[in-house]
């Protein structure tokens, strides 16, 4: 994907009320850029993904970004999420990073593309390349998986997910007994049949069980619908963001700022399914706090690393 940016586009302007700066338009433009490269592996491995969550409301109420939204939401089938991942390392230009709980220090079920692993990184960022952007940057990446219509399979599966949760929960708890986290490692093994190494990174092995939890199903498996479960691997069960699997199938692209991106032919019912009225302005709150490169800004101040 070819990425223009205008030259007003770094311009502070005030969409729907709310003040966006020019400080906050070179992060998007950042953003855009990572994007672009996504697209660009996307393309050349025939691998379809789509704007998902605040990008897709973004692209369809606003035609670009959420006036209050700093980051980049995409979503893939899960066959196309994995081939995704086995190609993505080899493709990504040097300075940017894919960075998964396997490869990292992302203690996150669910992936992103970035500049940056770590603050250390901080300071050494190409700014031309990243169109002025000083800050790590990055798009996050969601799988969209099947859903069986049996409840007998849903309740198992929320079972085995719950267990891999409650697992994960006490090998991060500081200062849990030894015998506490061997006791559910066994209970895993007793359930599951699945042996978790206590000898290497256990959180790792956890969080790989329970993305195999989130996937168990495929398109096969007598379900008609899919949807993300990023709530329910946040531990909300009772919300259910699937929607008929038909949905999916097509792709079409919306303008989203100055590009057009691909989102979900039956974006209507994924966007009613989140938000209910999805064209009423809600300035809802960021989950990692808004603006996202508050601490970082700090960092850098505080290391003498940004520039005025």
């Amino acid at each position: 994907m070819k990425l223009d940016i205008p030259e007003d586009f770094y311009k502070e302007e005030i969409r729907n009320d709310f003040l966006i700066t020019s400080e906050m338009k070179h992060c998007w433009a950042s953003e855009l850029k990572i994007f672009s490269v996504i697209d660009d592996i996307c393309q050349k491995h025939q691998i379809k993904y789509f704007a998902y969550f605040g990008t897709l409301l973004g692209a369809i109420r606003h035609k670009g970004f959420v006036p209050w939204d700093d980051d980049i939401d995409i979503a893939f089938l899960r066959e196309d999420y994995d081939r995704f991942q086995k190609v993505v390392d080899s493709e990504l230009p040097e300075g940017l990073y894919f960075r998964s709980f396997w490869n990292s220090d992302r203690m996150n079920i669910f992936p992103e593309v970035s500049n940056g692993n770590s603050y250390e990184d901080l300071g050494k960022i190409d700014l031309d390349y990243f169109c002025g952007c000083p800050y790590i940057t990055g798009v996050d990446i969601y799988p969209i998986d099947w859903m069986p219509d049996d409840p007998e399979s849903q309740k198992l599966q929320s079972r085995l997910l719950s267990l891999a949760l409650a697992a994960l929960g006490i090998w991060q708890q500081k200062g849990t007994p030894d015998e506490d986290r061997q006791e559910i490692l066994n209970k895993i093994k007793q359930v599951m049949g699945v042996e978790i190494d206590p000898s290497s990174d256990v959180v790792r092995q956890l969080y790989g069980l329970a993305d195999s939890i989130i996937g168990m199903y495929g398109a096969d498996d007598g379900c008609s619908r899919a949807g993300t479960q990023y709530k329910r691997f946040r531990g909300n069960t009772s919300e259910d963001f699937s929607i008929p699997r038909e949905c999916f199938e097509t792709l079409i692209y919306q303008p989203f700022e100055f590009i057009e991106i691909p989102v979900p032919g039956g974006y209507d019912a994924a966007l009613t399914r989140q938000y209910g009225d999805y064209m009423k302005m809600v300035r809802g709150a960021s989950a990692h706090g808004y603006p996202f490169f508050s601490k970082q800004k700090e960092y850098l101040k505080s290391h003498g690393l940004l520039k005025s």
